[in-house]
């Protein structure tokens, strides 16, 4: 059975662990920031499965934390991110402010990440889109799909059955285990950066589903069992 905990309590928590794990203090927060947000938005599988999945692809060697990220802008809109078999987490904030830019001069920015651990809902830059007064689009070729409203502090999920929008297009294969007998990481996803003012695209953010703020005090719901299993991975 779940138990409830804090936001911030579960972040520290999630922390704690990837800095036991031999992740550098600057990226562990930021993973940490996104694992909880995730979990905060009902959404285990972007959030502490996620976490314990990662942090043993870590110990398996197929996440790498000694190599840095690259950003390059091929066009006037549009980013780059090779996460070079890092964490999605820092590779995105290290983009974010080129991208926050660009979809306010321009109307809308794209980011396409590469070589990246699964990045989930993008829960972090996401929500730090619509805290600059954006809309944000978060794809990966398989999972959830996930969108927020400027000024938000949720995501909200797009897709409700087991295919996505992109996967049906693609037709990719289903996300792969942790296994420690395969190569790096090297997983994709894209944000798209909505600048609404500019867009004219009222009607679209009206149609999303309203969220909710980030949870009260004591209300984001975990397995313990899933928590244990983090902290001893």
């Amino acid at each position: 059975m779940d138990e409830l905990y804090d936001l911030s309590d579960l972040e520290m928590l999630a922390q704690d662990c990837l800095l036991r794990a031999g992740v550098a203090s600057a990226d562990a927060r930021l993973i940490a920031r996104d694992v909880a947000l995730s979990q905060a938005a009902g959404h285990t599988d972007c959030g502490f499965e996620a976490l314990l999945r990662d942090i043993r692809l870590l110990r398996y060697g197929r996440i790498h934390v000694d190599t840095a990220p690259t950003v390059s802008a091929p066009a006037a809109a549009v980013l780059h991110v090779d996460a070079a078999h890092g964490f999605a987490a820092p590779a995105l904030a290290r983009a974010l402010p080129r991208l926050i830019e660009m979809a306010m001069s321009e109307g809308l920015a794209l980011l396409h990440l590469k070589r990246a651990s699964d990045p989930g809902a993008m829960a972090g830059a996401m929500t730090d889109l619509a805290t600059s007064g954006l809309a944000g689009l978060s794809l990966r070729p398989e999972g959830t799909a996930f969108a927020i409203r400027p000024t938000a502090q949720r995501i909200t999920p797009l897709d409700q059955k087991d295919e996505t929008m992109l996967s049906a297009l693609l037709s990719l294969a289903p996300e792969a285990a942790d296994s420690p007998l395969d190569g790096p990481v090297a997983h994709k996803g894209w944000i798209a950066a909505l600048n609404p003012e500019m867009t004219a695209a009222e009607a679209l953010l009206e149609a999303l589903p309203q969220t909710g703020a980030v949870p009260k005090r004591g209300a984001v719901s975990v397995a313990p069992e899933l928590l244990a299993q983090i902290v001893n991975a």
